[in-house]
């Protein structure tokens, strides 16, 4: 066997063999079920003949219940009834012929209702009854009716006079020769008159009758059937006298029969049926028999056939366990066959997987390269486009190459490394532009470079169908992942050695789109115009004279327009640089001679900015600030000149407010409406020296002459502006060389 080469925790037949019994058990399974059902059909079935069996006899002796009722009613408005009820023991010798007339109605009326055994009228206020036979007074009734142990005179006289007896009454009653309980029908005759009743009509109920009727039922014949009260007690039944002492409850108890009962309409009374379970599974028994005996043929016949076809099917898969080697790893704890080759087959996939995997990556890398040799010029010249294509791979239907680079700029919203972004640009920007023409994508000295080969058929939409699904791939990679990238194209050229020469235009629009600072710009759509210099001296002069003038707003102006003037002719990069220089340098050749010197200027560095500038945005603003800053020297040269005489004026301030103590320079430039720094400049302009030290030399020239005149120290202080005798003393020292008291002392 195989076992002796593999060894397997359980071979696969045992769960094919559990398999097979599993299937095999779905049918016996539904055997039981569909049998056990079939028993409850069975039962229903039987409940439901129950139900009507009993629906029979409450309809017959509702029937002649309600006869006997209609009879009572008929017999309580009676009039020769009424009558006799209306006698007492003076009248009644009198009336002895009325009384015997209403005896033969009685007999009448029993004789066309054989439901009854007889009727009898109790008369209250003779205390005889009157029946359908006899005339008697009510012990001697009694005695010949109803006398027992259990039931006395006084009980039944009380009965008879109480207007609250219940409709079917069980009264022991003397019938055939034998004392036996009677169910027996009353019904009071008239209302009560000074609270004693009239009279009451007693209908004793025929049981003779009940009884053949209900042992003449439509039923099988074990089954049996009840008549019982409100009290839960059997009235009448259709057996031999057995179970007139069983109570509902009990009935109901009965695990040993199937039980159903119905309510009467118009008494209180229950109809039960009493099927025994024995008799239904005596009729059931043969079927279970058979069904049992064919559940264990089928097993044993199943369990054979399971053998067979188990041993059977292995044999392929033996065969095919037998191909693999038992030399892989983890096959000796394999739990069956299926896992052992699951197992090796997926080592096979995985080896195979790693070989492709590395063969592709080599491929690509070798792709890559080559690329990047084709794009630099470094191809073997008698390779043609289709051996190249063979050799590397390469799916080029045409020979007509352009190329594309492309600058990625950095996302907005979250830092996103250089290699993922070239990954993401270049896979989406494949596959568009796949669509409609070959594209291969390279790395060359960390610029993202993308080959396109052009499709023989699309040799006049070539360009446009690039640049739409580019701009298709750059909405989505905005949207999707916050990139944004810029993209220089070379034109068509017709062979492999061309590729380099579109790399070279492809390099040139990539600057001239940096200068530009457009998103996409071809080498076609570039037009050098290099016939003339621009930047005329004459137009050096006008811009020289509205610096000189301090004009910002024109100046600025005409320098927009140049700018402007020389993209638009799309001179070369060498010529825009050297316009540019030339422009900075007539803004600077205007800045006054104190100014350049300047600690601001020097921070400014405005020429090393201008120089590392790539884009017309970027000249444009570094332009306009070197002029905005010549502009502003300018105009402040101008404000000096036109304002020579503040420096007099704020001299002639000082000499008036000296004794002020918050004479200060803000002071003094807040009273001419100028900065503290400009009025500081114009002083020095004025006076050679700073506007704050003229006010501390004018405060102790004052101070010496209240001095000599004999003021105190701190009232000179506070003459000449001081706000304290030691800001005073520390001034003067300063500016005399010796204290104020010293000074007083010499002089």
């Amino acid at each position: 066997m195989l076992r002796s080469r593999f060894k397997f925790s359980r071979s696969i037949t045992y769960k094919w063999m559990i398999s097979y019994a599993v299937i095999l058990l779905i049918p016996v399974v539904v055997s039981a079920i569909v049998y056990m059902q079939t028993t409850q059909i069975v039962e229903y079935e039987i409940q439901r003949a129950s139900s009507a069996m009993l629906k029979q006899v409450k309809y017959i002796l509702d029937s002649e219940l309600n006869q006997t009722e209609k009879l009572g009613t008929q017999l309580s408005i009676h009039t020769d009834v009424l009558k006799f009820l209306a006698l007492d023991k003076q009248t009644e010798s009198s009336h002895s012929f009325d009384i015997y007339r209403t005896e033969q109605e009685l007999g009448k009326y029993k004789s066309t209702n054989d439901f009854i055994n007889g009727i009898y009228v109790y008369s209250a206020s003779l205390d005889k009854v009157l029946t359908n036979e006899t005339y008697a007074d009510s012990r001697l009734f009694y005695a010949m009716n109803h006398q027992s142990d259990s039931y006395t005179y006084e009980q039944w006289q009380s009965d008879m006079r109480n207007q609250q007896l219940k409709t079917y009454q069980w009264i022991p009653m003397l019938e055939y020769d034998k004392f036996d309980n009677t169910v027996v029908y009353t019904k009071p005759l008239a209302r009560k008159v000074g609270g004693i009743p009239i009279g009451t009509l007693v209908m004793p109920l025929n049981s003779n009758k009940i009884q053949h009727l209900l042992e003449n039922v439509d039923w099988v014949n074990k089954g049996k059937v009840y008549i019982v009260d409100d009290r839960n007690q059997v009235l009448f039944h259709n057996g031999s006298g057995e179970g007139s002492a069983v109570s509902y409850e009990e009935l109901l108890n009965d695990k040993n029969s199937m039980v159903a009962s119905i309510a009467s309409d118009l008494t209180s009374w229950r109809y039960v049926s009493m099927f025994p379970s024995d008799v239904f599974w005596e009729r059931a028994r043969e079927i279970r028999i058979l069904n049992l005996i064919g559940l264990l043929v089928c097993c044993l016949i199943g369990g054979g056939v399971i053998t067979y076809f188990a041993r059977k099917n292995y044999n392929p898969i033996r065969e095919l366990v037998s191909i693999f080697p038992n030399d892989q790893e983890g096959s000796e704890e394999a739990k069956d066959e299926y896992a052992f080759i699951r197992q090796s087959v997926l080592t096979a996939i995985r080896e195979r997987n790693d070989l492709n995997h590395d063969q592709m990556r080599q491929l690509r890398v070798l792709q890559s390269y080559y690329l990047a040799k084709l794009l630099k010029g470094q191809t073997e010249q008698a390779t043609s486009v289709k051996e190249a294509a063979s050799i590397h791979r390469m799916d080029w239907q045409s020979e007509y190459f352009a190329v594309l680079l492309f600058y990625l700029e950095p996302a907005e919203e979250k830092e996103v490394p250089l290699t993922l972004s070239q990954f993401i640009v270049s896979n989406i920007v494949k596959d568009l532009v796949d669509r409609s023409h070959n594209i291969h994508f390279t790395d060359v000295d960390g610029l993202l470079a993308a080959i396109i080969n052009i499709h023989p058929d699309r040799m006049e939409t070539w360009k446009e169908e690039a640049e739409g699904a580019i701009l298709e791939a750059h909405v989505f990679i905005r949207q999707r992942y916050g990139l944004s990238f810029a993209v220089s194209g070379s034109e068509r050229n017709g062979s492999l050695e061309g590729i380099h020469q579109a790399f070279l235009q492809a390099l040139e629009a990539q600057e001239y789109r940096i200068m530009l600072d457009e998103k996409f710009v071809w080498y076609g759509d570039i037009k050098l115009d290099e016939t003339d210099y621009y930047y005329s001296i004459n137009e050096e002069l006008v811009l020289h004279n509205l610096i000189k003038s301090g004009d910002f707003e024109k100046a600025a102006q005409m320098v927009d327009n140049m700018i402007g003037h020389i993209f638009n002719r799309q001179a070369s990069i060498e010529m825009v640089k050297c316009f540019l220089i030339d422009l900075a340098s007539t803004m600077m050749k205007m800045i006054p001679q104190e100014a350049q010197t300047t600690a601001l200027w020097e921070e400014r560095r405005p020429v090393k900015r201008l120089l590392a500038c790539t884009t017309r945005t970027e000249f444009r603003k570094e332009l306009l600030e070197i002029l905005s800053a010549v502009c502003e020297r300018v105009n402040e040269k101008l404000s000096l000149a036109s304002n020579s005489r503040i420096g007099e004026q704020a001299e002639n301030y000082v000499r008036i407010h000296y004794a002020d103590t918050n004479l200060s320079v803000s002071l003094i430039a807040s009273y001419f409406g100028i900065t503290p720094q400009y009025v500081s400049k114009l002083f020095k302009e004025h006076a050679g020296e700073g506007l704050h030290e003229f006010i501390s030399k004018t405060r102790v020239s004052e101070a010496k002459l209240l001095l000599n005149s004999g003021a105190s120290i701190d009232e000179t202080a506070i003459k000449v502006g001081f706000s304290s005798s030691s800001a005073f003393i520390r001034v003067f020292k300063k500016y005399e060389g010796i204290t104020p008291g010293k000074y007083k002392s010499i002089h």
